[in-house]
């Protein structure tokens, strides 16, 4: 599977964007697209499936991928969240950001936050590849979303059998 683009062969592949409850570690939302294209656009979308699920969002952790004013906007706003997105360009202060919100973010960014729950994400993804493979077997794209819906799925399942097997040995420990 290869695209054109100016003459250059390229690869199309799926991208994965997830909401994840940080306590439990456990997807609440998940999002793919084909690749190569840029993260920004799912970020609502994922949120609006976390909202509709109606949880308490509190924090918004995401990386640089997804700096933007619009999901900045609706994080803050829609949900009534603190976001903490890395912003693109803050190395460089002679770039003018544009957006309130993300040259509030450069000047006061909430790297204790950020770098409490960024890893927490990076785990679910390294589980989820480690324990189901980072190869997709589906061949067209409507199955490829499902294997990875799936996949999503067993994850879930896996992690809640474990926090249930933790709680059980705790309670008769105790």
């Amino acid at each position: 599977m290869g695209g054109h683009r100016r003459g250059v062969l390229t690869r199309r592949y799926l991208k994965q964007t997830i909401a994840i409850e940080t306590r439990k570690q456990l997807i609440v939302a998940v999002k793919f697209r084909r690749g190569p294209s840029g993260d920004s656009p799912d970020f609502i979308w994922t949120l609006k499936k976390v909202r509709a699920a109606e949880l308490p969002v509190k924090l918004v952790v995401a990386d640089k991928g997804y700096d933007a004013e619009r999901n900045h906007e609706y994080a803050q706003d829609v949900l009534g969240a603190r976001t903490a997105i890395p912003v693109r360009a803050a190395s460089r202060p002679k770039i003018k950001l544009r957006g309130k919100r993300r040259r509030r973010q450069r000047k006061c960014f909430d790297q204790s936050g950020y770098n409490s729950h960024r890893p927490k994400v990076e785990t679910v993804f390294s589980v989820e590849k480690r324990r189901m493979g980072s190869i997709v077997l589906a061949r067209n794209t409507s199955q490829q979303h499902k294997e990875l819906i799936f996949r999503a799925f067993s994850y879930n399942s896996g992690r809640l059998e474990s926090l249930l097997l933790h709680f059980t040995e705790d309670f008769y420990t105790a």
